[in-house]
């Protein structure tokens, strides 16, 4: 009868052989769903954060002088605009438990573990600096939010879709994400400038606005059709538009030759998103 030798790749145990790299990778396993579970945690706890710092926070009108209020400047943006905060909030919560419990093995959602983390942590310093009415450092950390959220979305363009839920649930998330924070950090930046150089009132402070608006509209509009992230942008970025757009021509603080501006700029980039759109689904259609 053949004896194993003791430096062989095997061991005994009650049950019979089992290699030792299965025992190995049984270890790996176990370790990579703790740490999907500790990131769960802990992105679940910095949203939470966040959220707290929102309700405790006093109405924007009272923050800073009033000047991230509806009415400070043209480019301010409604109530209803800022809503999918909350809905995005949710979202990313999902995600989290999401990618915890079904996804940890997904190389993807491995890769952009401490981008996320990064988002989080600057959404909670963004909506907390809001909260204390430190603009200039909110403005700061919002920029820094969403140029994480841009790496994550690059990441995502760049990874294949290991399934279709990824295409509601990773890539719908963090796409809306960034193309709503975009227009809330112009309309910051604006309102950061308003306050500390120039006159909101005045005719190329509003022609100023509008020229960043303008610029904003051409990038998604190009990005639309360059990668399928772009839809998702152009999306997130169209619902703020369209309030700013709304809220100029029937608020308290009207200006048509503004809001006019901007709706040729929404016009055109919700053409580019229907089009990208059958240009996607053609694509989707066909590969089935």
């Amino acid at each position: 009868m053949h004896v194993a030798p003791k430096d062989q790749s095997f061991f005994y145990s009650s049950g019979g052989v089992m290699p030792k790299h299965a025992h190995h990778d049984k270890f790996k396993i176990v370790e990579l769903k703790l740490v999907s579970g500790g990131y769960a945690v802990l992105m679940l706890l910095g949203l939470s954060w966040a959220v707290w710092a929102v309700f405790a926070a006093p109405d924007l009108e009272d923050i800073a002088g009033g000047w991230l209020g509806q009415d400070a400047t043209v480019s301010s943006v409604p109530l209803i605009g800022l809503l999918p905060w909350f809905a995005l909030i949710l979202c990313l919560a999902a995600y989290a438990i999401w990618q915890g419990v079904s996804r940890w093995q997904v190389r993807v959602h491995r890769e952009i573990r401490p981008w996320v983390l990064a988002m989080v942590l600057f959404n909670a310093a963004w909506v907390l600096c809001l909260q204390r009415g430190l603009i200039g450092l909110s403005l700061f950390a919002g920029a820094a939010l969403l140029a994480v959220l841009i790496r994550i979305v690059v990441a995502l363009d760049r990874s294949t879709l290991e399934h279709q839920i990824d295409r509601w649930i990773t890539r719908a998330c963090f796409g809306l994400f960034a193309g709503w924070l975009s227009v809330i950090i112009v309309a910051e930046s604006l309102a950061f400038a308003a306050m500390h150089h120039g006159n909101p009132h005045s005719l190329m402070f509003k022609g100023s606005s509008a020229l960043a608006i303008i610029l904003l509209a051409l990038f998604l509009c190009a990005v639309s059709f360059k990668n399928p992230m772009g839809i998702y942008l152009n999306a997130g970025a169209l619902w703020v538009l369209v309030w700013i757009i709304l809220d100029r021509y029937s608020g308290h603080a009207t200006s048509p030759i503004f809001a006019t501006v901007c709706l040729v700029a929404a016009v055109m980039m919700l053409i580019c998103l229907i089009s990208a759109l059958r240009t996607r689904i053609r694509r989707i259609l066909s590969s089935h």
